[in-house]
């Protein structure tokens, strides 16, 4: 008996969908690992599974301080009542991909071969414009485009010194010393900002200063990174993760030529395993991309930030829909985050050179 139009639907439907799931697993391992800054949130854990609730990311945050007092025989001694801490928090922001069927398409390949070629190609779209704009996102911010919102990216958990415009139809960048984009805590309160270094930047550890740039990058960038990573470490706990732009990490080789670490991290490993260019520097992996066209050295501490995800809303596939009056069917691969997020924004540093 001869295929009618109905079955042959009903065909491909189940055909997509089986294979969906199939190569799901593997498609988002794809996905984390086609760029150096996702592969590195993979590696270090940040991408989490945080199951519903009105907000995406939450945290607590510690903002009273105390201070001691002395005392001797007959003093009167005060108390201070501050509150002990606060609860940055994040929405849920939302992103997808279509993938697109027509009724000639499916007639066309129907057969047995003609129909793995024809799901494995408009997978393969999907999964490209997936990888293509998660990378952009993650080097925008938030309120890149006025509305929907997308993820939070790195300028959210680590703004610089001056607000970055946008090329898009929402609002700048937060700065370091203003906004709210990072978990709804407004960046005035010192204990909620994370390091800068800039050019004519005056040393104030309080504020999070590291000082100015010793201009042009070129003959002191190991120099400037040496005091921006011990300011942010404090000699406690490190950055382990720097990405810039790929002038300054091609200088970055030059000038430490003679010393650079070929230090091979668990993580420089995998990196150079999938093709990816970086070294080190103090022990935290030093790279490039493309993303970045200004002077920025960003320094991140991985194991201070979460990428939070719904695991029923990740990369999950609807039920295809049949256009009005026409003969196209469409289905959607859905991702549910609010980006990226962190509870320590200390940990973290951006450098700015203009030259």
């Amino acid at each position: 008996m001869a295929a009618t139009l109905t079955s042959v639907t009903r065909e491909l439907d189940d055909a997509f969908m089986n294979t969906f799931y199939e190569i799901r697993s593997e498609s988002i391992d794809n996905i984390l690992e086609a760029t150096i800054l996702t592969l590195a949130l993979k590696e270090y854990g940040c991408f989490k599974s945080y199951m519903g609730g009105t907000y995406g990311w939450t945290s607590r945050a510690r903002y009273g301080q105390k201070t001691t007092q002395r005392f001797q025989e007959g003093s009167t001694v005060t108390q201070e009542i501050q509150p002990a801490v606060t609860f940055p928090h994040l929405d849920w922001r939302y992103w997808c991909v279509d993938i697109n069927r027509s009724l000639i398409d499916d007639a066309k390949n129907s057969g047995p071969y003609q129909i793995k070629s024809y799901i494995a190609e408009r997978m393969e779209m999907a999964r490209d414009a997936l990888v293509q704009d998660l990378e952009t996102y993650l080097f925008q911010w938030g309120a890149y485009y006025s509305a929907p919102k997308q993820i939070n990216g790195l300028y959210d958990i680590c703004a610089p010194y001056a607000a970055i415009s946008t090329s898009g139809s929402g609002s700048s960048s937060d700065s370091q010393a203003s906004g709210t984009s990072n978990g709804n805590l407004n960046r005035t309160n010192d204990w909620w900002k994370n390091w800068i270094m800039r050019d004519g930047a005056t040393e104030a550890i309080a504020t999070r200063v590291a000082g100015p740039t010793t201009e042009p990058h070129t003959l002191n960038l190991v120099t400037d990174l040496e005091h921006l990573y011990n300011c942010i470490s404090a000699n406690m706990e490190s950055p382990n993760f720097i990405i810039t732009k790929q002038a300054i990490y091609e200088t970055y080789q030059e000038e430490a030529r003679d010393k650079l670490q070929m230090v091979r991290t668990a993580f420089n490993k995998k990196a150079f395993d999938l093709g990816f260019e970086s070294c080190t520097f103090k022990g935290a992996t030093f790279t490039y991309s493309a993303k970045i066209t200004s002077n920025y050295i960003i320094m991140l501490n991985m194991n201070h930030i979460d990428f939070n995800y719904h695991p029923n809303v990740w990369y999950e596939m609807t039920p295809w829909k049949d256009q009005a009056n026409q003969f196209d069917r469409v289905s959607y691969i859905v991702c549910m985050s609010p980006g990226l997020a962190t509870g320590q924004p200390r940990r973290h540093g951006i450098c700015l050179y203009t030259a």
